[in-house]
């Protein structure tokens, strides 16, 4: 694992640990916002399909 992403980890996991949140399920909800690509998108509807994720991870992926 390099230094940046490390890095990026312990950020992320302090982070979470400050806002009570879990570093697998706030991972997977970067991890898959970055398979989204927005060249073609407004700010609006980027905006909703940000809101859907959080949605969607919140509830456990159900």
């Amino acid at each position: 694992m390099g230094h940046l992403q490390e890095k990026e980890l312990e950020i992320l996991g302090q982070i979470c640990k400050k806002n009570n949140l879990s570093i697998k399920s706030v991972y997977n909800l970067l991890k898959t916002a970055e398979k989204f690509s927005y060249e073609n998108v407004s700010a609006g509807a980027r905006k909703k399909e940000y809101l859907d994720l959080i949605d969607f991870y919140l509830k456990g992926g159900k």
